[in-house]
């Protein structure tokens, strides 16, 4: 009986810790949009230097190429002015969802959904 007690109230006090974690993950899953200039183009990430806030920042993305299918990432190359669409769900991490070449500050074609 004392061995069920104790495993009840693990169970709840892991619960209760995890409820904060389940609204922060709910939370960051808005999409936001960073413009800039290519600076870096990896395997598994980018960096984008852009204005944000009245500063200039260099910001870092991920991105995992899905299975079976070339990744439009290829195709960015530094230098390039893009705009990217990202979320924060995964840890905090900024991860693409979208990138969209730009011109003279226009939007050119649909863009690239990774």
């Amino acid at each position: 009986m004392t061995t069920l007690r104790t495993t009840l109230a693990a169970f709840a006090f892991g619960a209760v810790l995890s409820a904060p974690l389940g609204a922060v993950a709910a939370e960051n899953t808005v999409h936001r949009t960073f413009d800039g200039t290519v600076v870096h183009v990896s395997t598994l990430n980018m960096k984008v230097r852009g204005m944000e806030g009245g500063k200039e920042q260099i910001l870092s993305f991920g991105y995992l190429p899905r299975l079976g299918k070339a990744s439009p990432i290829y195709k960015i190359h530094a230098g390039e002015n893009v705009r990217v669409t990202f979320d924060q769900k995964g840890g905090g991490a900024r991860h693409v969802t979208r990138v969209q070449e730009l011109t003279h500050g226009m939007a050119m074609g649909k863009g690239m959904k990774l």
